[in-house]
């Protein structure tokens, strides 16, 4: 055995030195663990770049497949440049001990990929380590598809060491810390991370005087990561857009409205369409703005909860600087938004970034757009200079000539402009879609969309065992099963209102009001149908 561990670790400093000349991604780690029969996460460990075990993120509360501690926390491996990502925790009895998490994203397709190493609890050796499929259900259901991060936003990250942008350690952090580096060097696991002390420098997540005054402040690790996975995400995005056969008749609309300086959505569209399109747009930003309120609210509680504080850092964020985008998304493209964010509230739209990057969805688009009109690449400079109006002018004009032209030819096909003059129906109730029912019994709905999310956490063991999808099963725990507030019904009929306040269920999820009415309703019927 001791032969072996030698072996493995001089190997290990052998294959690390052209690992660092190419970059490290899922086919490396898997050529890693082949060739040198690693069969455990601590020789995975061991083995990786140093480059890679250099920049990471420690997260002490976590609401993924893997658990995390103040004292064994989860890290999130990120690189040089976040394109290739490793996590593991550190306690044997935290959830997803035994796994190694990976996320890369591709450059050429411009798409997230998750994949999940379950690693044998016998070191028995590569033979013995599944990987999962890329994306498997059990990343989709938190990462969506298609598959996103989840990294929070700008300027708070509950659960990560230095959750609040420019502000020091609160005082749980400091304790957590100082038990988590004193055992660090000695850890199996831990002790292959480069540089851990840093985390206990205040100057790691506020700059200092003499840095500024240099002008070489680095950003704290989460600001990093998210400023990397932001444009990762933007990226995806416009890629997604691009794909859909209407992408050239409304790119110039969807270029126009990725920032606010070339004006309103409604200078984009002939005044006729936009007649038609303002009364939606308006709902479009009222919900918006309710969403992203019921984000910053359940994000401040999470922070609280996680021993932060209950309000973020006083930072100017970006909630809405893409809701013009995302109407014509919604509303001509006919995609949801839905899943864009980074937050861990879904179907909430904050997008802001860390004020030191430089990546915007604009810069993301502009990349698919210039591939159809080569006089975008020519305008673009002038887009920051005095003279910025010719390419915003450029881009108003194009846009309202190609949905006139589109207009027309709908018309002539004997349509009424559906796709241009389409509303979104993001966040608005769901239909009626109760079934019929014999006279004197309660009618059952159809489960409503939202039931997938109590499934997701209770049927994959992040949550206590509940059989949401199985309805004979579900319907005797509502009547039966003992909880905190009575019968399981009442439990659930509880968490679902305000009054449960950072338990209400779904939890981080800022769920519309229809969703909620929705679950609540086919809660009561189902417990109150016959047998």
């Amino acid at each position: 055995m001791a032969r072996r561990c030698l072996i493995f670790l001089v190997t290990a400093l052998l294959v690390a030195v052209p690992a660092h000349a190419a970059r490290f991604d899922f086919a490396a780690l898997q050529t890693l663990i082949q060739q040198h029969d690693i069969g455990t996460v601590e020789e995975l460990l061991a083995a990786l770049p140093q480059t890679v075990r250099s920049r990471f993120a420690l997260m002490f509360e976590s609401r993924s497949l893997q658990g995390a501690t103040f004292n064994a926390p989860r890290a999130i491996l990120f690189g040089p440049d976040a394109r290739f990502i490793v996590t593991f925790n550190g306690d044997p009895g935290e959830r997803g001990y035994q796994t190694i998490e990976t996320l890369e994203f591709d450059a050429q397709t411009k798409e997230f990929r998750f994949r999940e190493l379950q690693f044998p609890s016998n070191g028995a050796g590569a033979t013995g380590v599944v990987t999962s499929a890329i994306n498997p259900v059990r990343c989709t259901r938190c990462h969506g598809n298609p598959a996103r991060p989840v990294w929070d936003t700008h300027p708070l990250w509950p659960g990560a060491y230095g959750e609040r942008y420019l502000a020091g350690l609160s005082r749980n952090e400091l304790a957590g810390l100082s038990i988590f580096l004193a055992r660090q060097a000695d850890h199996p696991r831990y002790r292959h991370l480069v540089g851990a002390q840093r985390f206990i420098d205040p100057a790691t997540f506020r700059p200092t005087a003499s840095s500024r005054y240099a002008a070489t402040p680095a950003e704290a690790p989460n600001a990093e990561l998210a400023t990397y996975l932001s444009q990762f995400q933007f990226e995806a995005i416009a890629r997604e857009l691009a794909r859909q056969p209407a992408f050239g008749v409304f790119q110039y609309a969807l270029l126009g409205t990725a920032d606010d300086a070339c004006g309103p959505v409604a200078d984009f569209y002939p005044a006729a369409l936009w007649r038609e399109q303002e009364p939606r747009f308006e709902d479009f930003v009222r919900g918006t703005a309710v969403a992203n309120s019921q984000q910053t609210r359940f994000k401040a509680v999470r922070a609280a909860n996680a021993g932060g504080s209950r309000t973020a850092r006083s930072v100017p964020t970006q909630a809405s600087a893409l809701t013009g985008l995302r109407f014509v998304v919604a509303a001509a493209l006919e995609l949801s938004t839905r899943d864009w964010s980074l937050a861990l509230e879904k179907g909430t739209y904050d997008f802001t970034v860390p004020p030191a990057s430089r990546t915007s969805m604009r810069e993301a688009l502009l990349e698919e757009v210039m591939r159809r009109d080569a006089t975008i690449r020519e305008l673009f400079p002038y887009a920051t200079s005095s003279d910025g109006d010719r390419y915003c002018t450029y881009l108003k004009r194009r846009s309202k000539a190609a949905l006139r032209e589109f207009m027309r030819k709908t018309a002539v096909a004997g349509g009424a402009g559906a796709t241009a003059g389409s509303s979104s129906n993001e966040g608005a109730a769901q239909p009626d879609t109760r079934s019929e029912s014999p006279p004197g019994t309660a009618a059952v709905p159809a489960a409503p969309t939202a039931l997938q999310r109590c499934s997701q956490c209770h049927e994959t063991g992040i949550a206590p065992s509940l059989a949401f999808s199985n309805a004979t099963e579900l319907k005797r725990d509502l009547r039966e099963r003992p909880s905190a507030h009575g019968a399981l019904l009442d439990e659930i009929r509880f968490r679902l209102s305000a009054a449960a306040g950072a338990q209400t269920m779904p939890l981080g999820v800022a769920l519309p009001e229809a969703e909620r009415r929705a679950l609540e309703a086919y809660f009561i019927a189902l417990a109150a149908s016959p047998d």
